[in-house]
């Protein structure tokens, strides 16, 4: 088990026993950093605390439902749910089809009907548990339909509804559910460079992209920012590369502005401002321009959960950030 999981995992059972009737939980954290393998580290230890068997692969219990994503085939007949590892590689746009099978885009809500009707037969043993994979997937009649099977289930059940931001679910959902915030613990890196850094937050997507080449230049964006920032190269040069890199690259650029936002204030001698030092050495920008920076890029990914064409997404991230780094 990984040192961050298990810090979760300690935060959260001090929080939840699990002893009355129905929980609604809410896990929030960035993608890619372990959430999904913290639920199934809860729904292991409550099996083993309450005597029920739990197979290797705990979506074959009985009384554990899964939802995310379906996947269809090419006359639109759903397949299946695609998996966690699945939704990284299509979330973060290293994958747009699984096994040459569409991807839909939406949690629709005849998905959460057929939920509705899982938790209103009685549990085999004691709780349901529901694990909704990403929250920011539910369409609109999804989410109404699940607000109504977060008030009226008959069956004692827990739901754990996990997104990378909360701002995706409706006010409605979140009044009705508990808030856990999945902990990132920078203070013990120990690497060198920000592709360390970045990779140490999320440790799931170095799993998930092992043996593929899906990250393998993204070690160069450090020294592309540079050369922006120095004026020693057309932006759209990077805009093929960058399109190639994926959705992810978003969240790279977010982090890294991040690091160069926060790092005066980090504990001097510490690892991550090291980092923060090597990075301000070759791109200086004040706090002014960093936040600038980081509010344009927040609304770049808003726009990712769009139709955009991506293309013209890049061309225009990097025309942009070209011009806020000079």
């Amino acid at each position: 088990m990984q040192k961050i999981t298990e810090k979760n995992l300690k935060i959260f059972q001090k929080q939840y026993s699990f002893d009355k009737s129905n929980y609604n939980i809410i896990v929030s954290g960035i993608n890619g950093s372990g959430k999904y393998q913290f639920i199934e580290h809860i729904i292991k230890d409550y099996f083993k605390a309450n005597g029920i068997h739990c197979p290797q692969d705990i979506l074959g219990h009985p009384d554990v439902y899964y939802v995310s994503l379906p996947l269809y085939d090419k006359t639109g007949k759903h397949l299946r749910i695609i998996n966690n590892n699945e939704r990284l590689l299509y979330e973060f746009g290293f994958e747009e089809k699984i096994e040459g099978s569409r991807v839909g885009t939406e949690i629709t809500v005849d998905q959460i009907r057929e939920l509705s009707e899982f938790t209103s037969i009685t549990s085999t043993y004691k709780h349901k548990v529901i694990i909704i994979n990403n929250c920011k997937f539910l369409n609109k009649g999804a989410t109404a339909a699940l607000l109504k099977t977060l008030e009226e289930t008959n069956s004692d059940s827990i739901f754990f509804l996990l997104t990378s931001d909360k701002k995706h679910l409706k006010d409605t959902i979140l009044s009705r559910c508990h808030n856990f915030n999945y902990v990132i613990d920078d203070d013990s890196f120990k690497g060198e460079s920000f592709y360390d850094y970045y990779m140490s937050l999320v440790p799931r997507i170095k799993d998930v992209v092992n043996n593929t080449d899906y990250m393998a230049d993204f070690d160069k964006t450090e020294n592309e920012l540079k050369l922006m920032f120095e004026k020693k190269i057309n932006p759209m040069e990077l805009s093929e590369s960058w399109r190639v890199r994926g959705n992810i690259l978003i969240d790279y650029l977010l982090s890294f502005f991040a690091i160069l936002l926060k790092g005066r204030y980090l504990t001097r001698g510490c690892q991550v401002q090291k980092l923060y030092r090597s990075l301000y050495d070759n791109i200086s920008l004040s706090p002014e321009r960093t936040i600038q920076i980081s509010r344009f890029l927040i609304k770049c990914k808003k726009d990712l959960d769009t139709n955009i064409n991506k293309k013209f997404f890049f061309d225009n991230l990097l025309i942009v950030l070209n011009k806020n780094l000079y």
